[in-house]
């Protein structure tokens, strides 16, 4: 904390000189240091604050950044303190959470999946460069996001960072700047597709919403106002696949606080709602097509070719598939009159993990995807009387947002994206910090044998 202290002291003298010179400069160099300073006063800040980079991209939007390689670079720090922390407390202990047998095999899935590719050094450049980087995520948050304040830490700064995402997809539709298919919002590098964005901006909808139900007053407001914006956010890329998920997130957010009639009346009250909000959002107005009678529009039947060609990737490849990362250039190859030629991804999480990978890599993944949604659903269901509010909104927001994230991944490439794999880390870290043994009598060691009115901390 001194050392954060410092740098901090340093931001604040070296911005009011700059102040002098360019105002706008010293507030970005303010706030970068402060940035610093905070991301270097703990492991866990800096294991955030490596996430943080992940999923806001600064290198897209600021090309001047590209060459400091922030997120190797953060990641890097976040190693060496974590590795620092272990040294000093003599803490050998691993995590516990079954997630890491399977991210383990889905490793060795991928590296097999990119040794057999039909372009085995792009596959193992990709391995290098992204996936690598997903697997130090999950073991960074798992050994050391391991008490209930410390998710809760994560889960918000995560939260008000696609907050800050979706802010930026409201001004640019505002703004008459979305001109992805003619009024869609597309944000740079990684959220360029507006797909991508919705389905990132959709991840914590149900946390606020936890958050806006347990609470009242002034906070309940506030909740509410940041959940109001994620939405907005998502209606803004006029994304049908992130409408879906978001109609299904919140339907299992709220299916168990109301009485049978509510939960009757409640799907089809959001289908409703979510058609209406498409629509105002300008979904006929898509240059690609929407709702058109009589006739699939040109986006749903490329999607549909492409669907079609990764499953005969999979029939042709079922051991090893084409190689990791190789979907788009083995489309053509695998279509059959497609409406769209040229490199195509497979629009469907599913069918590209197996295309790309085989039965080495889409096994383990699968194992993942169902292990982190049934520990999710018994994690809500679990009754912990001692939880704080937003504790208890930590954990009952992982299962609707799994079950969001996975239908709206359906219709998206997002197998090896980081938002997945950061829900894969927060499962496991939730499984470890509520499967606790902090009393000298043992707790079930597996959460699916928690009874739900008799569970101690």
């Amino acid at each position: 904390m001194r050392g954060a202290a410092v740098l901090g002291g340093l931001a604040v003298a070296v911005g009011a000189s700059a102040a002098a010179v360019h105002p706008t400069a010293a507030l970005g160099l303010v706030l970068g240091i402060a940035a610093i300073a905070w991301a270097l006063s703990s492991a866990l800040n800096a294991t955030v604050a490596f996430i943080v980079v992940l999923v806001l991209r600064p290198a897209d939007h600021f090309p001047e950044l590209a060459a400091l390689q922030p997120a190797k670079l953060v990641g890097l720090v976040a190693i060496l303190f974590w590795l620092i922390t272990k040294l000093f407390r003599g803490d050998i202990r691993l995590s516990r959470a079954p997630h890491g047998k399977w991210m383990l095999a889905l490793a060795g899935g991928v590296v097999l999946s990119s040794l057999m590719s039909t372009h085995p050094g792009a596959s193992w450049a990709y391995f290098t460069d992204a996936f690598i980087k997903m697997l130090i995520m999950y073991g960074l948050v798992v050994h050391l996001v391991t008490t209930k304040p410390q998710a809760v830490k994560l889960h918000l700064s995560l939260a008000l960072c696609t907050v800050g995402l979706a802010l930026l997809a409201i001004h640019l539709r505002t703004s008459g700047l979305a001109t992805v298919e003619g009024n869609r919002v597309g944000l740079a590098g990684l959220f360029g597709d507006p797909n991508d964005l919705a389905l990132v901006l959709l991840m914590y909808v149900p946390l606020f919403t936890e958050l806006a139900l347990s609470t009242h007053g002034l906070r309940r407001l506030s909740w509410s106002l940041l959940l109001a914006i994620l939405v907005g956010g998502i209606f803004a890329t006029v994304s049908r696949g992130g409408a879906l998920g978001l109609m299904v997130a919140l339907a299992f957010t709220f299916y168990d606080r109301g009485r049978v009639s509510f939960r009757l009346a409640l799907a089809p009250a959001l289908v409703g709602v979510v058609v209406a909000m498409l629509f105002l959002a300008g979904l006929n107005d898509r240059t690609s097509g929407a709702f058109k009678p009589g006739e699939l529009d040109e986006s749903a039947q490329g999607r549909l070719d492409m669907w079609a060609s990764g499953i005969r990737m999979t029939a042709h490849n079922p051991l090893f598939g084409v190689g990791f990362g190789q979907f788009p250039d083995n489309y053509q190859r695998y279509a059959r009159n497609p409406v769209q030629f040229g490199p195509r991804d497979a629009h469907n999480s599913f069918i590209k993990a197996a295309a790309e990978t085989g039965l080495v890599g889409f096994i383990p993944f699968m194992a993942l995807v169902f292990l982190t949604i049934r520990l999710a659903y018994r994690s809500r269901k679990a009754d912990v009387p001692k939880d704080e509010p937003m504790e208890r909104a930590v954990r009952r927001s992982m299962f609707p947002s799994m079950i969001g994230f996975c239908v709206a991944a359906f219709f998206l490439s997002q197998c090896w994206s980081w938002f997945l794999f950061i829900l894969f880390a927060q499962s496991a870290s939730i499984y470890e910090i509520w499967n606790a043994e902090p009393e000298p009598s043992r707790l079930p060691q597996d959460l699916g044998t928690m009874r739900a009115t008799n569970i101690r901390q």
